[in-house]
């Protein structure tokens, strides 16, 4: 069975969660691994605007996804972002995915936003989602898109 549920309620999970975020995208940018697990703290915060949920698959962690303010520093204007969408690969085409992606649209609307972005080199998974193409990126993204999802 699959649930979703916010990280500060699991906050023993944080390495865990720190880990998968580190191994898929931390390296890549430099960040060390307690870099990334300090860089979590702020998602117990249950009054925080930002959020991180986790999936599960018979009550054992599967995946993780984020709702922050800003995921690419040369589009500030555009806010909130689903960010670090992460499905445990043994695990995938369950649903998991979905499910996550569903729990941070949830918690935009449910802070009031109209809109919510994100950007990847799998567009299409979001487009079946109902996602919607909002701007092709260059230079050292070249070949992500933003996508967007109105509220």
């Amino acid at each position: 069975m699959i649930k979703i549920e916010p990280l500060e309620n699991h906050p023993e999970l944080v390495p865990l969660c720190a880990c998968w975020n580190f191994e898929e995208w931390g390296q890549a940018v430099g960040r060390t691994l307690q870099e990334t697990i300090d860089g979590f703290e702020p998602f117990l915060n249950p009054a925080g605007q930002q959020k991180a949920f986790i999936g599960f698959d018979n009550d054992l962690p599967a995946g993780l996804v984020l709702l922050i303010d800003n995921d690419l520093e040369s589009h500030p204007h555009l806010k909130p972002w689903l960010a670090s969408l992460f499905v445990v690969p043994e695990m995938r085409g369950k649903g998991i995915g979905t499910a996550l992606i569903h729990a941070v649209e949830n918690a935009a609307r449910d802070q009031r936003h109209a809109a919510l972005y994100l950007y990847t080199g799998k567009a299409n998974y979001y487009r079946n989602l109902d996602w919607q193409d909002h701007e092709e990126l260059s230079g050292d993204y070249n070949g992500l898109m933003i996508l967007i999802r109105k509220l």
